[in-house]
């Protein structure tokens, strides 16, 4: 039965739940994830078992991330959820509690993707919206030190940042992606913003792209340019490459910060952005911004802190050219700092609650078997037993949620 704020909420009730299917598993992986207990990895897969596998082989002999194999703890938030989360030796993502992977829901909800927003595509073009997406509630954060108003969202991929700006109160008008399936999900999940299928280092499709821009805005202000651009080279997991073409991606996005001129420039990557080509690429773009005018602020965002089942750190250039103090947002929940040993994983503050874990994320959601699940399929709200599901499902706004969860700040 719905609670008191429930019903008085005037928000969405039961329905559909999208997404639900989980990739399907070998049987020699069903061996190894079989043996795997919650927060276990590689370490605990026996070594009969072990001689089956060449890369596990390896791996025992050289040793490896202790991410690898894992299976998630309901009582912690996730780790990084990233494109691989179909295949058990690329990171932690078996279920707590039955033997499979995750599915596309459960990954969307460890992103904190509502439980309305549905995602198209093959299952490899939704592992990579949902595993390269902005977490939206960290995007809302962001937007929330903002005062709301008209916005662009570039290299948008699902639209994590911009479901977030919009969480937030402002409004995104264009949205770009150069992907058919992600530009599919952000027209169905954004049906008033104008969606642009574009490849920007294309000369005549970026010009296009600035026209449509124009169009849109019809000499309105533009408050927020957002983009996170292809961060292959700036990641720790890529190859590093200087010479790699989608590293200067970032220049065509400055250049329409340039043209456009907005209040704020809100530019989002991997925290290794900081040391590509020993800090080169980071520095030349706070020097451009600087140069049209902008103030910048460079900082680090812990995803679980902003209310994110999911340890996941990013990088945000936050510019303005208003004059305004430019702070970072103010977080919500503690944030988790790992130990020496991978179980040792604590909370660093008690000021702040702590962050939202994996079983408040997606126990509710129906079994399914390995290679299981269904596109769309029937939830009830009596399967809710967490705010957080409660917060996905529309049932719960989030000034309500925070407050509920004891935020103390």
């Amino acid at each position: 039965m719905l609670s008191t704020v429930e019903l008085a909420s005037g928000l969405k009730g039961s329905g559909l739940l999208y997404n639900h299917v989980c990739s399907s598993l070998s049987d020699l992986d069903m061996e190894m994830v079989r043996s795997v207990p919650p927060g276990g990895n590689w370490k605990d897969i026996p070594l009969e078992t072990v001689r089956k596998s060449s890369r596990l082989t390896q791996i025992r002999a050289s040793g490896g991330r202790t991410t690898y194999y894992g299976r998630l703890r309901g009582d912690h938030p996730s780790y990084t959820v990233n494109t691989y989360y179909n295949r058990p030796g690329n990171g932690t993502f078996i279920h707590p509690d039955q033997d499979r992977l995750i599915s596309h829901r459960e990954a969307a909800r460890l992103q904190s993707f509502p439980d309305e927003y549905r995602f198209f595509g093959s299952a490899a073009s939704m592992r990579k919206q949902i595993g390269n997406a902005v977490p939206p509630l960290m995007a809302r954060a962001i937007g929330e030190t903002i005062k709301a108003g008209l916005a662009v969202d570039l290299f948008a991929g699902a639209g994590g940042i911009s479901e977030g700006l919009s969480q937030a109160g402002h409004r995104v008008v264009l949205a770009s992606d150069i992907n058919t399936s992600m530009c599919k999900t952000l027209k169905h999940n954004h049906s008033d913003a104008s969606v642009v299928q574009a490849d920007i280092a294309d000369e005549v499709q970026y010009e296009s792209l600035k026209q449509s821009i124009e169009g849109v805005l019809g000499g309105r202000t533009l408050r927020i340019v957002t983009g996170g651009p292809p961060c292959q080279g700036f990641s720790t997991a890529g190859k590093r490459d200087p010479a790699d073409m989608r590293n200067s991606l970032i220049v065509p996005m400055l250049e329409i910060v340039s043209e456009f001129m907005p209040d704020y420039a809100v530019i989002e990557n991997v925290p290794g952005m900081r040391h590509m080509q020993n800090g080169k690429v980071l520095r030349k773009t706070i020097e451009f911004l600087e140069s049209f005018g902008y103030s910048c602020h460079c900082f680090q965002l812990n995803a679980e802190q902003y209310g994110v089942p999911q340890r996941r750190r990013r990088l945000v250039v936050l510019a303005n050219r208003t004059g305004r103090k430019l702070e970072s947002p103010l977080p919500s929940f503690s944030s988790v700092t790992r130990g020496r040993q991978r179980e040792d994983a604590r909370m660093t503050s008690a000021a702040y609650p702590p962050p939202i874990n994996v079983s408040e994320a997606i126990s509710d959601l129906p079994m399914i078997p390995s290679g299981g699940g269904s596109e769309e399929c029937t939830y009830e709200n009596y399967w809710l037993n967490s705010d957080y599901q409660r917060l996905l499902r529309g049932l719960l706004k989030m000034d309500e949620f925070l407050r509920r969860r004891g935020r103390l700040n």
